[in-house]
């Protein structure tokens, strides 16, 4: 009763919603008994927020209360991102992410680790560590395992090309792939758009997407076309990571731009752009000036494209331009860190002046993948963005490596050997690739764009790998939609509430022709948040945040009650949302 609701349709206005049988029955002034009434005065009732790029489908089977999801308002997620879905599956497939350990004990690694295994070898870790094993293999079938337990939140389903690419090549992957099996990734694509999914994603800079080419992507994308289906895309930004060398050079993102558009104008399938980032890599200083203007030029092929006729969206992560590393050890020294066994003995070593070179060679070599924001073979403001989050010398929590040299008086690579001798155990984010803010706001203020937090389902426990790099989850994964909410609504005037809902859910409910959804309307499904804007916030460091935020203090699903009064109910009221 009593809320301030944004619909996704009108403009705020303070009434009442009715809600029965799941569905909203009325909105405004609504009389009459109920078998429980929600006090909301003070509070904003927006529609369920949409993300609609999500890896969720990796965690449903584990964490199927989606608490990291749900606790901040998100209440229907597009998973089988990146090109990776849990199926159609053959003999080999990627392990899920919560045999990381077993895998690395099974199969130890310095660099990379395996990218497939044996579904059989998968299926055994899984019988020891839970009891169960994978016996899906097609959509359908994983749809009816999820149905059975039950989740808390919505399910939107894309089959992954990549897992349809190991489905028929195995291990053989690394090559262009042969005219038989394209036709045989093509009726495998028929078969799962049948069985309910909406669309086909790609993971282009990743193992096994990385070595299709044009022609075999156009043809897989064309079979979307008798299903009004849609392309998801993990455009081609930063190249297959893996040995990126000291003088590198990697085509300007932009040309992973236009690669997709061109595979959108062939096919005349529509398309959402996965995560949109800066087109260009920027050598000089980046200023608000040039950051802009980047943002601009990045879009203008999209918005040429959308005057042609073409269908295309896009979704941008709303995160602040940091992430965890999460020690400041954790990713230059990932290998020496599985070497020797633990941060101390890394210690040890790094006040050695040979392993101290040794350990810059291999910087060097590329051997182990850098992210190119804090690669220094081909970032050379890699030390502005790597960040100190916490530090037993205060002087250096919360400044960047490049602050911290000058107050050392070091070189960069040597002043972060000497930052970890000084604390083994101090923790570092970086920066992430979507430049500043100023090119941020000109995707965000587009009437295409959407924010898509790119992240799993967990919970709130366990939150750190027990190996090295020791990673921990996005922060997004728990407070994506509040800080998208606190800074671009609350804190500033950048977006109206009306605008920000319709960059959480209303779109994203366009986009992926979800019907009755992302409004709050006489007739829909009673998806709906209760926000308390004033007390929203995350919990702990913001570049680490692991837990549940502030100010998301109700939650339906489909017209159930999953989070009340800032604690998860329980409730597994969430649907499979099946292409019709």
């Amino acid at each position: 009763m009593d809320a301030r609701i944004v619909d996704g349709v009108n403009k705020e206005y303070v009434g009442d919603i009715g809600v029965k049988h799941g569905r909203i029955i009325e909105a405004g002034e609504v009389e009459g008994d109920a078998e429980r009434v929600i006090e909301a005065s003070g509070l904003y009732a927006l529609p369920g927020f949409i993300d609609p790029h999500s890896h969720g489908d990796w965690g449903f089977a584990w964490y199927p209360n989606c608490e990291s999801a749900v606790m901040q308002g998100c209440t229907t997620v597009v998973a089988g991102q990146c090109g990776g879905s849990p199926a159609p599956l053959n003999k080999f497939v990627i392990a899920p992410g919560v045999l990381g350990t077993q895998v690395y004990e099974k199969h130890p690694y310095l660099y990379h680790g395996p990218t497939l295994l044996s579904l059989d070898e998968v299926n055994e870790m899984m019988r020891v560590k839970y009891g169960w094993t994978i016996d899906y293999r097609t959509m359908a079938q994983y749809f009816e395992f999820i149905e059975g337990q039950g989740i808390s939140i919505n399910y939107v389903p894309l089959v992954g090309h990549g897992t349809i690419r190991v489905h028929v090549m195995g291990e053989d992957y690394k090559r262009e792939a042969k005219q038989a099996e394209i036709e045989s990734m093509k009726e495998l694509i028929h078969q799962a758009m049948k069985e309910g999914c909406h669309g086909l994603s790609a993971g282009l800079d990743y193992d096994p997407d990385v070595f299709a080419s044009k022609d075999e992507m156009n043809q897989c994308v064309s079979s979307l076309r008798g299903y009004d289906g849609i392309y998801v895309p993990h455009w081609r930004r930063t190249g297959r990571r893996r040995n990126v060398k000291m003088g590198s050079y990697s085509a300007e993102p932009i040309q992973g731009i236009l690669e997709v558009i061109e595979t959108a104008k062939a096919t005349g399938v529509r398309m959402n752009i996965a995560h949109l980032a800066p087109g260009w890599h920027t050598v000089p200083p980046m200023t608000p000036e040039i950051g802009k203007t980047v943002g601009l030029e990045t879009l203008k092929p999209i918005d040429d494209a959308i005057s042609e006729g073409i269908d295309i969206n896009f979704d941008v992560i709303p995160w602040e331009c940091w992430e965890p590393l999460p020690y400041l050890c954790s990713l230059h020294f990932t290998q020496w860190l599985r070497l020797l066994g633990s941060r101390e003995k890394l210690v040890e070593w790094l006040k050695v002046d040979e392993f101290r070179q040794k350990a810059w060679d291999e910087i060097q070599s590329g051997k182990l993948f850098q992210r190119l924001v804090i690669n220094p073979c081909v970032n050379p403001h890699w030390a502005e963005n790597l960040k100190i989050i916490t530090h037993i010398d205060d002087r250096f929590s919360g400044v960047t490596l490049a602050v911290a040299a000058k107050i050392l008086e070091k070189d960069p690579w040597n002043a972060l050997c000497n930052l970890i001798i000084a604390d083994p155990n101090s923790m570092g984010a970086h920066a992430d690739y979507r430049g500043i803010e100023e090119q941020m706001k000109e995707f965000f203020k587009h009437p295409r764009g959407t924010a898509g937090l790119d992240v799993g389902i967990i919970d709130n426990r366990d939150t750190m790998k027990g190996y090295p790099p020791y990673a921990t989850p996005l922060p997004d994964t728990f407070s994506g939609y509040p800080k998208f909410f606190m800074r671009y609504v609350r804190d500033s005037d950048f977006l109206t509430m009306e605008e920000a809902v319709r960059k959480t859910s209303t779109i994203p409910a366009k986009t992926y022709r979800l019907k009755d959804r992302g409004t709050l309307v006489s007739g829909g499904h009673a998806d709906i948040v209760l926000m308390d804007l004033d007390a929203l916030d995350h919990t702990g460091h913001p570049e680490l945040t692991v837990t549940y935020p502030k100010g998301i203090q109700y939650v339906l699903v489909n017209g159930e009650v999953v989070v009340d009064n800032g604690f998860h109910s329980g409730a597994r009221p969430g649907f499979i949302i099946r292409r019709v």
